[in-house]
């Protein structure tokens, strides 16, 4: 007799939203990030009259989008690993590669937090010339994206010495 199959339960939107915070505003900051980019283009090549902010205004939000799209990465277990060589390994050395992988992932992390945090107390006194915001702005994204990751990557790694244990 076959098996029936159990639908998954959809959550509701803003519960989704809730349950995923990193995740919206990194979905925001790629939006105004688009939006930005096309005005400055729009406004460079269609109006002859390049808007003077849009460029410092991208860069900080790319540095926002791209770090905490790290972390969202590391939460997924989608970062960047070679699956081709992983999948052939037995099960015992692949548990310990994906060990390895979130050792890697802890040492980066706190790289990210110990010299992000030396960056925005060294930057705090330097300025966007044009968007007059302190620089540290931009740099607060790398400790703040190491400790997601950290947060993140714990439950992994707990899983992972578990599934190492089981053998």
């Amino acid at each position: 007799m076959a098996e029936l199959a159990t639908p998954t339960k959809k959550i509701p939107f803003y519960r989704w939203c809730l349950r995923n915070p990193v995740e919206v505003v990194t979905t925001l900051l790629t939006i105004l990030f688009t939006v930005v980019v096309f005005l400055q283009v729009v406004y460079r090549y269609a109006l002859h009259s390049p808007l003077a902010w849009s460029e410092e205004f991208a860069m900080f939000l790319f540095q926002w989008c791209l770090f905490l799209g790290a972390a969202v990465a590391v939460r997924h277990s989608k970062h960047f690993y070679v699956d081709l060589v992983i999948s052939r390994l037995p099960d015992f050395w692949r548990t310990a590669t994906q060990i390895l992988s979130s050792v890697i992932i802890f040492a980066v992390a706190y790289i990210m937090i110990h010299v992000g945090i030396r960056m925005v107390v060294s930057s705090m006194d330097h300025v966007y010339p044009v968007l007059q915001l302190p620089i540290a702005y931009g740099y607060l994204v790398f400790p703040i994206s190491g400790t997601l990751m950290i947060i993140y990557q714990v439950p992994i790694f707990v899983r992972q010495i578990q599934m190492l244990v089981r053998g």
